[in-house]
């Protein structure tokens, strides 16, 4: 249920995944656009891993000759930009290694003993592991540490880019934005200071130019001459060399940072003196940690949307190998790329999608496809130029979350017929047509308890509608007394019945604030029975009594003759009888018509047994989006003055906070740019994705109104739809086309336009010498 974040394109942008579906939740997937390299400047590429042929380098697409054998695992030489070959259905596909960022910067890393058998490979060696595995830098060929200034932690590469870039400018220090994979932001520092006071009086400079709530960083310097110390028990050993291997000895995967993970653990010393916490595996074992963290498959239980979401993020997986070479990894595990949790979060279903769309990607043109996805679209997902302004892929079009038609039911009762009573007088109909409201009542009640299995009063009898002579007649029937006894201590009696006439019985009170507990009255007590009420009371009663039972369900199709629903977990077929009372409910006002279905309805039936009574739908006020299911479909933020003024604050230090003007609006109404007024005549324009971080609203599709009460601070109301960047595929409004009956393809297929849905087999190529030799 995470939700969205940008990514780039190898050479192009990045796309930062926002937070989940849920979750949870959620999720979701890609959203903040990443500066190209500078032109003629590649970067440094990390060192080979233990037993890999090379460094990370490029790799090319090819298809085997027919009959060929499987070829073996490609090195890590497998990366990068790649050109792609369909192999067909039957063909087997190779299996890709992958390494997944886990955590940054960390002093040390340390892995329990034993748990499963653990080898260690570091320079050069294999250890088996006898105790807790302790890794850390050592010092020795080291340059000192220096101290720094943190000036902001930012979501958005770009603005994290540009505001280093400023600080750079207005400092004269250096400046650099660095993706944190533990904390999945970008962190913006400034200065190298050889000691913590030269780095605080620079402190108190940034704060004359607007920065607020910087700090001072110690960072390890430039690493020369890398090498690694591994402490087993009361043994230390140093090692020359970026990397240490553990691989498991058995299926049980590697347990590090309280969290399981298939494959082996990967620990690099990085330029900055500190650990990077790897965990390597092939990309359809890694991707039994994706799909679940994305798209919850116990919240979102729809096989098809599952396998669409597998099919994009094998995809985007593909297509960003190698995007973070120089921290040693590919791909991080946090919402700037795919959300990825390990062993822990795997599930038969979303196992299921995996295994059944193996190998499969999305291409448009012949090559893999920016495959964005973001949690909630708001009914209609937008141009991806709108939220990442260098973008323009012909397959990332706007389109709609919803389609038209509904399924109809109609029941047989008059239309306009009140609920509950057309249910009731079905259920207990008046035997005596021409007989007094009381005299009707008190059938209807004696044939209610008949179908109870209770045993008729006797000499008892209702003598009006007067609320006293009603309990007295219900409890009577019911065998309530003793439970009015029992159940109610004298101080309940007092708080649920509020001014009793004077004239009543202590055992009066008692009776009726037994029925308010129970649901069965509900008016003033001074006052005889509305025809309404008793219809409410008789319902309550005949679900007290268990002569009727309701059950909340979600619709799922209707055909034939046949509802099928899903209560719970479980998917139902139920066969409509021939009588059948519908009830539609919109807002407060609830009564017999036809209903206009759709998947994912919610429904309540009413059984007397095992035959169906009716059924009531609760009309969605979100409308028929694919996504409506979402919790935002919908939502409204306010942010006072001060509070906007903090969070542009952080990203646009010095530029004060006046208001801000909506400039462009894409093909879905997301903002695509806004301008900012800052103080003394200041401005400044924000594009894309960055609107939603600098405005911290959930998604770009809102309405923004001026709120200026009296006597309270004023700001801004913000009223939308979505979560997330609305641009590729919807990962709710997937489930929802799931729930209609569409394929994961038919899914695909709405969301990007143009692509064709292939496997690929991708062949490794020639090792780099970039790395060889390097420690």
């Amino acid at each position: 249920m995470t939700a969205a974040g940008d990514r780039r394109a190898l050479g192009s942008i990045l796309l930062l995944l926002l937070p989940p579906l849920f979750l949870a939740v959620a999720s979701c997937a890609p959203t903040t656009p990443r500066p190209a390299a500078r032109p003629g400047a590649p970067a440094p590429a990390a060192p080979p891993a233990p037993g890999a042929a090379g460094a990370p380098g490029r790799a090319r697409v090819a298809p085997l000759p027919p009959g060929a054998p499987a070829a073996a695992e490609p090195s890590e030489a497998a990366r990068g930009a790649r050109r792609v070959e369909p192999v067909g259905e039957t063909a087997q596909v190779t299996p890709i290694p992958l390494k997944v960022g886990l955590a940054s910067d960390l002093p040390a890393v340390v892995l329990p003993c034993c748990e499963s058998g653990l080898k260690l490979s570091v320079g050069g060696k294999v250890v088996a592991a006898v105790a807790a595995i302790r890794v850390e830098a050592a010092a020795a060929g080291a340059q000192q540490g220096i101290y720094r200034v943190q000036a902001a932690a930012l979501r958005d590469e770009r603005q994290a880019q540009a505001l280093a870039r400023r600080l750079e400018r207005d400092t004269g220090e250096p400046g650099d934005a660095h993706f944190d994979a533990g904390i999945d932001l970008y962190r913006v520092r400034v200065g190298r200071y050889p000691t913590r006071e030269a780095a605080e009086s620079d402190l108190r400079r940034l704060a004359t130019i607007g920065v607020t709530g910087a700090f001072v960083v110690y960072e390890g310097g430039s690493v020369s001459e890398p090498a690694l110390r591994v402490t087993q028990g009361d043994m230390s050993a140093v090692y020359p060399g970026r990397w240490v291997a553990i691989d498991p000895s058995s299926d049980g995967g590697i347990r590090v940072q309280g969290h399981r993970y298939r494959g082996r653990i990967l620990v690099f010393l990085n330029d900055r003196g500190s650990l990077n916490l790897i965990n390597e595996l092939p990309v359809e074992a890694y991707l039994r940690g994706v799909v679940p963290s994305e798209m919850g498959p116990e919240q979102y239980r729809q096989l098809e949307a599952l396998k669409a979401q597998a099919v994009a993020a094998r995809t985007y997986t593909l297509r960003n190998l190698g995007e973070f070479s120089r921290e040693g990894y590919d791909i991080c595990a946090t919402p700037r790329c795919q959300v990825y949790g390990g062993i822990d979060v795997e599930h038969p279903l979303s196992d299921r999608a995996v295994v059944e769309t193996a190998g499969q990607v999305l291409l448009y043109g012949g090559e893999l496809v920016d495959a964005l996805y973001s949690s909630t679209c708001g009914g209609h997902t937008e141009d991806v130029k709108v939220m990442f302004p260098f973008k323009d892929e012909p397959y990332l079009k706007g389109v709609p979350c919803m389609e038209e038609g509904t399924v109809r039911l109609e029941g047989d009762l008059p239309a306009g017929t009140p609920f509950p009573a057309g249910l009731t007088r079905r259920l207990l109909p008046s035997f005596a047509p021409a007989a007094t409201p009381v005299r009707e009542l008190a059938s209807r009640i004696e044939h209610l308890a008949l179908l109870a299995g209770l045993p008729a009063p006797d000499n008892d009898r209702l003598t009006s509608l007067d609320r006293r002579q009603v309990a007295r007649f219900v409890s009577s029937s019911f065998d309530l007394a003793l439970d009015a006894k029992l159940l109610l201590a004298p101080q309940d009696v007092a708080y649920l019945l509020r001014d009793p006439p004077p004239d009543w019985s202590e055992e009066d009170r008692r009776r009726a604030a037994y029925l308010v507990k129970s649901g069965l009255l509900t008016g003033p007590p001074d006052q005889p029975l509305r025809e309404d009420e008793v219809e409410r009371m008789l319902l309550a009663l005949a679900e007290m009594v268990q002569v009727v039972r309701r059950e909340p369900v979600s619709f799922l199709s209707l055909a034939d003759g046949k509802l099928t629903v899903r209560a719970g977990k479980e998917d139902r077929v139920i066969a409509l009888p021939e009588r059948l009372a519908t009830f539609r409910k919109r807002g407060a006002e609830l009564t017999a018509a036809g209903l206009g279905l759709v998947p994912g309805d919610n429904l309540t039936l009413y059984w007397q047994d095992t035959h169906l009574l009716a059924a009531v739908q609760e009309v969605s006020l979100e409308g028929v989006a694919f996504d409506r299911t979402s919790p935002y479909s919908s939502w409204t933020r306010y942010h006072s003055d001060t509070q906007l003024a903090t969070t542009i604050g952080t990203r646009f230090p010095g530029l004060g906070f006046r208001g801000f003007e909506i400039l462009e609006r894409g093909a879905s109404g997301r903002v695509g740019k806004i301008r900012i007024e800052g103080a003394e005549g200041k401005t400044a324009e924000v594009d894309g994705l960055a609107v939603r971080w600098t405005l911290d609203v959930p998604d770009t599709l809102f309405t923004a109104k001026r709120l200026a009460p009296p006597r309270q601070e004023a700001g801004w109301l913000f009223t939308g739809r979505g979560w997330g960047h609305g641009v590729g595929l919807c990962q709710v409004g997937a489930y929802g086309m799931a729930q209609r009956g569409h394929t994961y393809r038919e899914i695909l297929y709405h969301y990007y336009t143009g692509v064709e849905l292939s496997r690929v087999r991708l062949e490794p190529a020639a090792p780099s010498d970039a790395g060889r030799g390097t420690r």
